[in-house]
């Protein structure tokens, strides 16, 4: 029933889930419910970031996962059964969600493109945030940009893009993560992970983050941005 209804929230009702069902790259209706709901989310960051283009060094922050980038088609391929990968026990032609990153299967969140392409226009630094490892860094950025492998969904190329660190490499790539190092056997949790990357690009880099945007709380929490955006996102909950 649930997968039902979030299919027709999507616009795809009469989609079947799963590798020989009908997903498809391009998984995206832009009739769909979710598909006004994101694009308006876009036009209300619009507004307020063109109210406030007169603020010195002025930024954005964009998580990646549907926010900027939707998910919707891997939701479909996998039934709604996250899986990182490798597959084990192997399954031939099965497809994980680190496949679909490699691969840069992923399409723009709608409205997204047009809003993040207006605010560099109006001198805003971009940076996206994302919970990705840092060994997806150069998929990510291809698959956001373009470099013509997989979707080009066509934003700007970012100030910086921030991807997590293995828990070892804090000390010597991300070391404003350290005071939360110890948060989990992995590092430090979400909260903290995104919480003090935007402390990091406030008070270390000099900018003042004007607008945040994420589909999780857990990317909207902790202060350090002057607004914070709610995407939609009904397919999963990150804590």
């Amino acid at each position: 029933m649930l997968r039902q209804q979030i299919k027709n929230y999507y616009g795809f009702p009469d989609a079947s889930s799963g590798p020989n069902g009908t997903w498809a790259t391009n998984a995206l209706n832009p009739d769909s419910n979710y598909a006004k709901e994101a694009a308006s989310v876009a036009a209300k960051g619009t507004q307020w970031l063109g109210a406030r283009d007169n603020v010195p060094h002025r930024a954005i922050v964009l998580d990646v996962d549907d926010t900027t980038l939707t998910t919707f088609n891997y939701e479909l391929y996998s039934n709604w059964a996250f899986n990182f990968g490798p597959v084990s026990p192997p399954v031939q032609n099965q497809l994980t969600n680190a496949d679909f990153v490699n691969q840069q299967l992923f399409p723009a969140v709608p409205g997204m493109v047009a809003m993040v392409n207006q605010a560099a226009a109006d001198e805003y630094a971009i940076f996206f945030l994302t919970g990705r490892p840092t060994s997806q860094a150069a998929a990510t950025l291809g698959n956001l940009t373009a470099d013509n492998v997989g979707v080009d969904a066509g934003y700007p190329t970012p100030t910086q893009l921030f991807t997590k660190p293995p828990k070892a490499d804090y000390a010597t790539q991300a070391p404003w993560l350290l005071p939360c190092i110890n948060d989990t056997a992995g590092g430090c949790n979400t909260d903290d992970y995104t919480t003090l990357t935007r402390k990091h690009i406030e008070q270390d880099l000099g900018y003042e983050i004007v607008g945040n945007f994420g589909d999780q709380f857990s990317d909207l929490n902790g202060g350090f941005s002057d607004k914070t955006f709610k995407m939609p996102n009904p397919n999963y909950f990150l804590p």
